[in-house]
């Protein structure tokens, strides 16, 4: 399955968390250069960036986000498809985070503890966690411009993170040309998530 494939599936699953700006960014089949984007970050939001990475994602007994270059694909997105009122909002996320770890140990994010960081995301995930997108007349809205930072930087790294190389045949098991039709395979046999 092609990359822009893989994509377009994703933002049917991560529905409501995928931004138009993001799914217009999946369905152009956006690549990330290494590096590209990423250098219009200050040093110090880039840290940030691959941080949040690594937090979201990180490294197990498998390559984590920052190794799949995600924070390439996050800076992609934020400077090449992000409209100006979602890049504030992103912006304003990344200095929220910062706030909170000013408070508590007079260092910004990308300095801070580890248990500092993590307290600062855990804030952000339960503002994320009490969240109540507007009702709509025909059910949960597609796209939600006002979903909380939490929400958006997590679609942005699980979404970089499965589409990329490592994630695709790395962390999934990945079988580029499926075999027989097993309907009912035991999850323990497996230990993983099947990809094609």
């Amino acid at each position: 399955m092609q990359r822009r494939e893989l994509l377009k599936t994703s933002t049917l699953l991560l529905g409501a968390g995928v931004s138009a700006s993001l799914a217009r960014a999946v369905l152009a089949g956006v690549e990330a250069s290494p590096g590209a984007s990423s250098a219009k970050f200050s040093e110090a939001w880039r840290r940030t960036v691959e941080l949040l990475c690594d937090m979201i994602i990180p490294t197990t007994d498998t390559p984590g986000a920052t190794e799949a270059g995600v924070p390439d694909f996050v800076a992609s997105i934020v400077f090449d498809w992000y409209t100006a009122p979602e890049q504030i909002d992103f912006f304003d996320g990344l200095r929220a985070l910062d706030q909170h770890c000013l408070a508590s140990e007079q260092l910004p994010f990308h300095e801070a503890s580890e248990a500092n960081r993590v307290a600062a995301l855990q804030a952000q995930a339960q503002i994320a966690g009490h969240y109540q997108p507007a009702p709509t007349p025909f059910g949960p809205p597609a796209e939600d411009p006002n979903a909380p930072f939490f929400s958006k930087i997590k679609a942005l790294v699980v979404l970089g993170y499965y589409t990329s190389e490592v994630g695709a045949t790395r962390e999934l098991i990945y079988m580029p040309v499926p075999g027989e039709y097993k309907g009912d395979v035991d999850f323990a046999e497996v230990g993983r998530q099947w990809t094609y």
